[in-house]
């Protein structure tokens, strides 16, 4: 057929080159091999982030914390923004924080992680999707630190927990999810056009205030509501504070979230295998 070529052996077997799919099953189970490399990889980027900082892994912790503080004094106390449950807006805040970072820190290590990676990507053989992917679990024990803090907030602000406070773990993933789909776009486009780079911290920036993380979605005026909808971390921040307060989980836009997560993610990996092949020229 038109792009196969057949090579005859001496034994009579022909061999039928054709060109590689777009995406085909193997994809996932080379993936899924290089599992543990995955782990190494994460382990490996957590103990570089805070090996030469001087406060160490106080740095997790002191960025949400003077976040919270002041968007407290801008927009709680000057700009008299409330959270829309009836615990105090400090924990608000911070809750909203917690699972923003996830997603903000997730997509922008994942952009750089095939540029500080370039040594192994170059070297060595190995699905490179590993390396963006890895990033992600790098930004969620980051996460995870701002949730200790605000666990311990929320015990000193006497807020109290409920049993649903077990799916915010669950709803929070589906914001790393959301920026792994994001990563696999960006890390791979990062290597043509090294403007994204310096666009993307701009984006995160604007995406912020597009996003309910210090204010309530119900301040937002009803006719501009199904556009900001379209941002799939406005469900998973909603969600996320939705099970740690204990008030309705909007479960039917998390579910749409997940599902633009897969898509982008699916269309994302495709574009990430198609130009894999040139990450070593690029770099």
């Amino acid at each position: 057929m038109g792009n196969e070529a057949t090579i005859s052996s001496p034994d009579g077997r022909s061999l039928v080159l054709r060109p590689a799919k777009a995406l085909s099953w193997q994809d996932f189970v080379d993936a899924w091999d290089y599992r543990e490399l995955l782990w190494i990889l994460a382990v490996r980027d957590v103990k570089v982030r805070y090996k030469q900082a001087s406060l160490g892994i106080a740095w997790a912790l002191l960025q949400p914390l003077t976040q919270m503080v002041i968007f407290t004094v801008l927009f709680n106390r000057f700009a008299g923004i409330h959270g829309d449950s009836t615990v105090p807006y400090p924990v608000f805040c911070l809750a909203g924080l917690t699972v923003w970072s996830l997603f903000a820190s997730g997509l922008s290590l994942s952009s750089e992680s095939l540029i500080n990676s370039s040594n192994l990507v170059t070297k060595v053989y190995f699905p490179r999707v590993i390396v963006p992917l890895a990033a992600i679990f790098t930004a969620a024990v980051d996460s995870a630190i701002a949730g200790t803090l605000l666990v311990g907030l929320m015990i000193a602000m006497r807020v109290p927990f409920h049993a649903t406070a077990l799916l915010a773990i669950p709803i929070a993933a589906i914001g790393g999810l959301c920026a792994a789909a994001l990563g696999l776009w960006t890390s791979a486009i990062n290597l043509q056009f090294r403007d994204v780079r310096h666009a993307l911290p701009f984006f995160i920036q604007l995406l912020v205030y597009a996003t309910p993380v210090f204010y309530s979605s119900s301040i937002v005026p009803e006719r501009y509501r199904p556009l900001v909808a379209l941002n799939p971390m406005v469900a998973v921040v909603n969600g996320f504070r939705a099970a740690l307060f204990g008030t309705e989980i909007p479960f039917a836009k998390l579910g749409l979230s997940i599902a633009f997560a897969l898509v982008v993610g699916l269309l994302g990996f495709i574009r990430f295998r198609h130009l894999e092949q040139t990450f070593a020229d690029r770099i």
